[in-house]
């Protein structure tokens, strides 16, 4: 557990959820939880905590809210 950010790309977890969810928004992920299982495929090395976070951003993403018909 004290290596949990070992995966860690910029060395802050915000700007870390921020590139995961904008390298998920790549995807283009239907549902919350399609989101979510990309980001758990995509980054298996990452915290839950880490993941939760890039999915948060993705829901308040204003742009296309996660989950909502195209």
């Amino acid at each position: 557990m004290g290596q949990a950010l070992l995966a860690s790309r910029s060395g802050t977890p915000a700007a870390d959820a921020l590139w995961m969810a904008e390298t998920v928004m790549q995807y283009s992920p239907a549902t919350d939880a399609e989101a979510l299982k990309l980001l758990r495929a995509s980054f298996p090395d990452c915290p839950l905590s880490l993941r939760v976070a890039a999915l948060n951003l993705l829901m308040r993403n204003n742009r296309r809210p996660v989950g909502l018909p195209r």
